[in-house]
């Protein structure tokens, strides 16, 4: 526990002795002002003088029975946290993948007309390839960007393909808009066969709950076996239910949060 002198703070400390109160009543929930100076160390002198000045701003509020809760200022940032551990459960998530049918998992979205990979964890069985957060993929050649493609408007889909040439980077690698079209129709799971680099094949189902489109992917040796395949399209189906949830859950926060700003 931290003492305090009944001196004077600077500013800078007085800040801090004040967020101290603050998430003193985040983790504990509704606090007298003795019990906010027994649980933070701050001395009771202080504790009042900060708790007046945080009633004030808003960061507080004074209950009838004189306990201290959280204010309307402090609702943004509980949305905010509320939002964190909602993208903790979706890396939770994509790390359960990975782990229980051994690929390596990406998560990719339309940005700004491109597909971007926005989450991503490697596997050891999995050989390694290009692929890392941030990174700009080729929507023909991998999994992640078929799913994207198919679930794009008419109009959006020929601006992708417009700016995005069909370039070849293995000999399996589809070049023209008609194979295109032809490999992603009727298909509820996405696949690409060393199309984007030998001795990788990968899987890609559809993420909802966010504005943007998403897809899960899964990334795996091209040796394994249709059964090991098939288990891994049904896992990743199944997990990336639970991901959508949790996107879900952060969008509906964050919208909430720019509504209040």
């Amino acid at each position: 526990m931290h003492t305090e002198s009944v001196a004077s703070p600077t500013l800078i400390q007085s800040l801090q002795r004040g967020m101290r109160l603050v998430e003193a009543v985040t983790q504990w929930g509704p606090l007298t002002a003795r019990e906010l100076s027994n649980r933070t160390g701050i001395v009771l002198p202080t504790t009042y003088h900060l708790v007046r000045t945080l009633v004030h701003e808003g960061y507080l509020r004074r209950l009838a029975d004189g306990r201290y809760s959280l204010g309307y200022q402090m609702t943004s940032v509980n949305q905010l946290e509320f939002r964190a551990r909602s993208l903790r459960l979706i890396r939770e998530g994509i790390a359960a993948l990975a782990a229980e049918v051994r690929v390596s998992v990406s998560i990719g979205e339309l940005c700004a007309g491109d597909i971007v990979v926005t989450q991503f964890v490697a596997h050891h069985s999995t050989p390694r390839f290009e692929c890392w957060r941030g990174m700009t993929i080729p929507g023909h050649a991998t999994a992640l960007g078929k799913d994207i493609l198919r679930r794009m408007s008419t109009p959006q889909r020929a601006t992708y393909v417009e700016k995005h040439p069909f370039e070849a980077h293995t000999t399996h690698t589809i070049t023209t808009a008609a194979r295109l079209e032809h490999d992603m129709a009727d298909n509820e799971v996405a696949r690409s066969d060393q199309e984007f680099a030998y001795g990788i094949s990968c899987i890609a189902v559809p993420l909802t709950g966010g504005q943007r489109l998403m897809a899960l992917g899964a990334a795996f040796p091209s040796s394994r076996t249709q059964r090991v395949r098939e288990q891994t399209e049904s896992t990743a189906t199944q997990i990336a239910a639970r991901i959508s949830d949790a996107i879900s859950i952060a969008s509906t926060s964050a919208a909430d949060t720019d509504t209040q700003g």
